[in-house]
């Protein structure tokens, strides 16, 4: 008898969030599964908290100590024998009707190749730190390559615990490769991070695919997760590329493949930044940024979008000296409505702040000591701002191992713990994200520190001119 659904549960000695994402499984309202528990080798008491449940769903498949989280995925998807499958981790909780609202949908419109579900956002404990990963809205249908072309444009990662999809769909020579570990796969390692988005690409590059609105899994944020070990240009730029060769298998070609190539400058030039160590660009680098402009903008003429994800590349010239160069781009764009994210609006205000000289740290006395969360793009373009009014950029605070302990324009990246046991006075604290979870950056703030004044970068442009921070304080304009 065929079976509707594999739930797979991928582990590594994580027994004390285990026990709570299992429970959670098994007393879905949805039956109709079978439920692999894949381990990593964990050197804790995983394997009692497994054997603990008694329940003929669950297989229990124990890999030898080595792999890697991503050989564990790869395991679920060549061992399952459910039509469907969903990949999830040992730290998340679905709620309880969360399969059951799949299923259903999937039931009604048989040719979805993948459903996922929104999120809610808790911390260690278990706490809701957000209610929400998607604002509130309506489900939502992408048709065979819609999701793929709006990715161009659209933050619309989810997650992927909570993704169910058609494993028979993936290209298994390239599943085999990836899982006896062929040296082109071990190549790619620095742009893990990417996949949550590529899988539902590759379904849709198939099929449609669907996103239910209502947040049905809790996802779990904490130190010791994969997405804090990721190369973030690397895993974004290799997105981007991945999604530009599958855009021109779809109708939606002419229009997207050019904002695609943006984003790919884009990250090209974020690449390029992040392992800078002194303060000022150098000429080569500048020469290479202003040609990352000019191949990116390249489209343009044809569609003004285009020039949106080089917002960021086009404040970084123009507050170092390209900016003749920077303007004729910007001149091209078309004016970001309200449809389009904050974060675009922003950048495009900055820049247009920036050809008119303001700054948007003048409302800060001189030598303010200024720390800035995060170390990728806005942040180098926060540092700069900072800078030229003689404000003191203390550290950037970074949850991504892989940056933290470097030199990186000058400036420390530290863990953000550092707040807790720091020796040295900070007045203000900068949110540098382009997404738009300000109180979940702001939460992790205040684990650490409960008093410093805390403000978005978003927050600055849109009030500069009128803007003040009432340091040790709440910010208000």
């Amino acid at each position: 008898m065929a079976i509707p659904l594999t739930v797979a549960l991928t582990t590594y000695n994580r027994s004390h969030y285990l026990k709570e994402s299992l429970a959670a499984i098994l007393n879905q309202t949805y039956r109709d599964f079978e439920l692999l528990v894949l381990d990593n080798g964990s050197t804790d008491d995983t394997p009692y908290v497994v054997l603990g449940f008694d329940d003929e769903r669950l297989r229990y498949i124990r890999n030898a100590p080595g792999h890697t989280s991503r050989f564990n995925s790869l395991s679920a998807q060549l061992i399952a024998r459910g039509e469907r499958l969903l990949i999830t981790h040992d730290d998340d909780i679905m709620e309880p009707e969360m399969l059951e609202r799949q299923m259903a949908l999937i039931a009604a419109r048989p040719d979805l190749t993948a459903v996922w579900t929104n999120t809610s956002i808790i911390d260690e404990q278990g706490t809701v730190v957000r209610p929400w990963f998607i604002p509130p809205g309506t489900n939502q249908i992408f048709e065979r390559g819609e999701y793929i072309a709006r990715g161009a444009e659209e933050e619309m990662w989810n997650p992927p615990s909570s993704m169910i999809f058609r494993p028979q769909l993936l290209p298994i020579a390239s599943l085999y490769r990836i899982y006896l570990d062929a040296p082109e796969e071990r190549q790619r390692l620095d742009s893990n991070g990417s996949g949550d988005h590529i899988r539902p690409a590759l379904m849709n590059l198939k099929g449609p695919v669907a996103f239910l609105n209502e947040p049905l899994l809790r996802y779990r944020k904490h130190a010791a997760q994969e997405t804090n070990h990721v190369h973030v240009a690397r895993a974004a730029l290799h997105r981007y590329q991945t999604f530009r060769k599958f855009v021109r298998k779809t109708d939606f070609r002419e229009e997207y493949e050019p904002i695609f190539d943006a984003q790919i400058a884009r990250f090209q030039a974020q690449d390029l930044l992040i392992n800078l160590d002194q303060p000022a660009l150098d000429r080569a680098m500048s020469k290479r940024l202003v040609r990352l402009l000019g191949k990116g903008s390249a489209g343009i003429a044809n569609n003004p979008r285009v020039g949106h994800p080089l917002l960021p590349l086009i404040v970084l010239l123009m507050q170092t000296g390209a900016t003749e160069i920077a303007c004729r781009v910007l001149d091209g764009l078309e004016a970001p409505n309200a449809r389009v994210s904050r974060s675009i609006r922003s950048l495009y205000r900055w820049a247009q702040h920036r050809r008119t000289g303001v700054n948007i740290f003048a409302g800060l006395a001189p030598q303010t000591n200024v720390v800035i969360l995060g170390s990728v793009f806005v942040s180098a373009l926060l540092m700069n701002e900072a800078r030229q009014v003689g404000l003191n950029i203390v550290c950037c605070l970074d949850s991504n191992t892989t940056r933290q302990g470097r030199r990186w324009l000058g400036v420390p990246i530290v863990s953000p713990a550092w707040l807790a046991s720091r020796d040295v006075s900070i007045d203000l604290v900068v949110l540098s994200s382009e997404r738009d979870h300000e109180e979940e950056m702001k939460e992790l703030i205040r684990c650490h520190d409960p008093d410093t004044s805390i403000v978005s970068w978003k927050e600055l442009v849109e009030g500069a001119n009128a803007f003040s921070v009432s340091l040790h304080g709440e910010s208000a304009e």
